[in-house]
């Protein structure tokens, strides 16, 4: 976590481009596991414990847990109140995504089971395509992560990726391999970064 810390400390905090946010304490944590359907990797109870999320105003929303546990609770912010990837994709859409919402793409039991494999801890939005997209960060059961690219014109897509996934499981790579290549992917996006 200590490269993911200083990729933050790089950005120019004057301007707040990334908020500063507090790490997390072992109860929140605790009370925040019990949205996800999978236990939470320990790496990611450390990035929890030691930088708490990655949040700027329209480019990172890794939320702290504490902020996550707010947004589930509020029904205008996270619907379904689940931290699953088609659920996540759904909230990042205003919970106005009627593709996977009114099973147009998935059946109701394909969703329940891709939701409950791949759990999502936040995202990252592109300017290049006028935020038409967001790259959803998800780990499995055996800890691994891996940052999944949705368009919002191209939900088949991602819904045919999903299916592969459940049937390939995701490679094995680590939250913060994962952070260090969005951080990248973000460098042009982030209007005051040094």
């Amino acid at each position: 976590m200590e490269q993911i810390k200083t990729l933050i400390a790089e950005c120019e905090l004057e301007f707040d481009e990334i908020q500063e946010l507090v790490p997390a304490s072992d109860e929140t944590i605790q009370t925040l596991s019990s949205f996800f359907s999978q236990p939470l990797p320990q790496e990611l109870i450390t990035f929890y414990k030691t930088i708490g999320g990655i949040q700027s105003e329209e480019i990172f929303a890794i939320l702290p847990p504490e902020k996550l546990l707010e947004k589930l609770s509020d029904d205008s912010s996270f619907r379904y109140k689940s931290t699953g990837i088609i659920d996540m994709i759904i909230a990042f859409w205003g919970n106005d995504r009627p593709e996977l919402q009114q099973n147009e793409l998935l059946t109701e039991e394909e969703i329940e089971k891709i939701n409950k494999t791949f759990p999502c801890i936040g995202w990252i939005t592109s300017e290049e395509d006028n935020y038409e997209s967001g790259e959803y960060i998800i780990f499995d059961k055996n800890g691994n992560f891996m940052n999944l690219y949705c368009h919002q014109d191209n939900l088949l897509k991602t819904r045919n990726q999903l299916l592969k996934l459940l049937e390939s499981g995701l490679s094995k790579r680590s939250l913060e391999n994962v952070l260090e290549e969005l951080f990248e992917r973000a460098e042009g996006n982030l209007s005051r970064w040094d």
